[in-house]
């Protein structure tokens, strides 16, 4: 079997589950998908690029499911939503836009971006995701670890439910997602499904690659380690809370490789405010290095998600290590399938066996950053 054949990719979409594969096939101009993690805080979209002179617009709140793979061999991506559709001419060109959460109340129990007032007490994590995954007609699947945490009040003020579920994931280390019909809150950096599985993940070789490039301490950085040998310098993340017991404000600080930072909210318990500045740590982690790849997609990348982990091999000493997906792209076009990786720095790699042992003494891990060979 040669290349051509071996990589001949495909794709299916149903609407509303009615097969339309066919129908679109014909006239299709580029098909996008784009996988945002957690941390992004947007929603998955798929976007269908048509030339057609006789294509009926869909209507907004159709639901799509789409399935890409090679050769009839195709992985469910999930569902979507229709939430708008544009056309231009000539020749005419259609474009369908849609999202991975409900956005058009006309056809679903909610809308994740209607701004709502209401206050919560006394709950967990678990119950408020359960609470907005329902009203919007989702299924709630939470991490077990971050399903008990205790909230004793929460206020949603002229809000979105997918803001709100941002703000509180970036408050503990999480990612809120709504993907495939479940509204995901799962452990940032865990590389794990709600159910406990491991997401895939792959190793990228320069050889598989169209182009890449890797940053580190650009500027605009929210951390200022030093990639030389010299000392390091440590900030601080502070976060204000109110004291009930002194009816003053204090500030809960933590260390980190970086410049002083300052939460600009008050939170209203001092457990809450530690929460907050070990978030905007982890978040500054996470922001220290950068690599973006673009590469002709093959079977090994379509299991792969936004959160899972990818590592980088033999592109360089300081490019070599694993990281997280916090968006990727799918592009079908008359030229092939291709994906593009936004990569961020794993904040909880794997540990090391075998062979990369030997390589302990480079430090590929969080604090090689600083340290350099003499």
């Amino acid at each position: 079997m040669n290349s051509v054949e071996e990589y001949q990719p495909e794709f299916s979409v149903t609407a509303e589950g009615k097969d339309i594969s066919k129908a679109l096939r014909q006239c299709l101009q580029e098909l996008t998908l784009t996988d945002n993690g957690g941390a992004t805080g947007k929603a998955d979209e798929l976007q269908i690029t048509l030339i057609s002179e006789t294509l009926p617009l869909p209507s907004n709140g159709a639901r799509l499911q789409l399935g890409l793979g090679f050769n009839g061999n195709l992985v469910d991506k999930g569902w979507f939503v229709v939430s708008g559709v544009s056309s231009s001419g000539p020749p005419r060109k259609v474009v369908i836009y849609a999202t991975a959460a409900p956005m058009n109340a006309q056809k679903h129990s909610g809308n994740v971006q209607s701004h709502k007032t209401r206050s919560w007490d006394n709950l967990t994590l678990g119950d408020i995701v359960k609470t907005v995954a329902t009203d919007n007609g989702l299924i709630p699947k939470v991490a077990d670890k971050l399903a008990a945490i205790a909230v004793p009040h929460l206020d949603q003020v002229s809000e979105s439910d997918a803001n709100l579920l941002t703000r509180l994931a970036r408050s503990h280390n999480a990612v809120s997602k709504a993907s495939g019909g479940y509204w995901l809150f799962l452990e940032q950096g865990a590389a794990l499904t709600a159910s406990g599985k491991t997401l895939a993940d792959v190793t990228i070789v320069p050889p598989e690659v169209s182009n890449w490039t890797y940053s580190e301490g650009q500027r605009g950085s929210t951390t200022g380690k030093p990639s030389s040998g010299g000392k390091e310098k440590k900030g601080k993340i502070g976060v204000n809370y109110y004291d009930e017991d002194t009816g003053q404000t204090k500030v809960a600080q933590t260390e980190h490789d970086g410049p002083d930072l300052e939460n600009p909210y008050t939170q209203s318990h001092k457990a809450q405010a530690d929460q907050q500045a070990k978030a905007k740590k982890t978040q500054a982690k996470r922001n220290e290095r950068r690599m973006n790849i673009t590469a002709p997609c093959r079977p090994q990348h379509l299991p792969l998600t936004a959160e899972a982990r990818v590592t980088t091999q033999g592109f360089g000493q300081r490019e070599d290590r694993s990281w997280l997906i916090e968006s990727m792209v799918y592009s079908l076009t008359s030229g092939g399938l291709s994906v593009a990786f936004n990569l961020a720095t794993d904040i909880k790699p794997k540990a090391t066996s075998g062979k990369k042992k030997k390589e302990k003494k480079d430090k590929t891990g969080p604090e090689y950053f600083g340290k350099q060979k003499n």
